[in-house]
């Protein structure tokens, strides 16, 4: 099959609807960037996200501890709609369980960070995308 030159990229339209604060970001993003354009930056970021994949296999140990605070700290909340009640150790539990439910998302947003991209490694994959898109 001969694909001419002028078929071999076809156009396709999208709609992106941002408000003026994230507008401004996209703006100001791909000014850093160093692309010609806003069409060109998102093309790339797009290229550029990883896709990150986490199976129910691993997230079961942290759901099944999380169902387990969430569940306590419910059934203290009844007894306390009931009797009017709260006693201290009830105050510490709580205050255990949320502690320990914000370290586990802290653990999660620590991963996730470092698959963040920076500008620096952002350009690079950006370029090697293009590389591979040439040959």
């Amino acid at each position: 099959m001969n694909v001419k030159p002028d078929e071999e990229r076809k156009t396709m339209r999208m709609k992106l609807k941002l408000n003026s604060k994230e507008y401004d970001k996209l703006k100001r993003c791909t000014q850093e960037s160093g692309l010609r354009s806003m069409s060109e930056y998102i093309f790339n970021s797009i290229i550029a996200t990883p896709i990150i994949e986490i199976t129910d296999v691993e997230l079961a140990p942290d759901k099944a501890r999380l169902k387990e605070i969430s569940d306590r700290i419910n059934s203290i909340a009844l007894q306390v709609n009931q009797t009017g009640n709260i006693y201290p150790e009830d105050m510490q539990e709580i205050r255990q369980g949320v502690e320990e439910i914000s370290a586990r998302l802290a653990e999660y947003q620590a991963k996730l960070e470092r698959f963040a991209v920076t500008p620096q490694t952002f350009r690079a994959i950006v370029d090697k995308a293009h590389e591979d898109v040439r040959k």
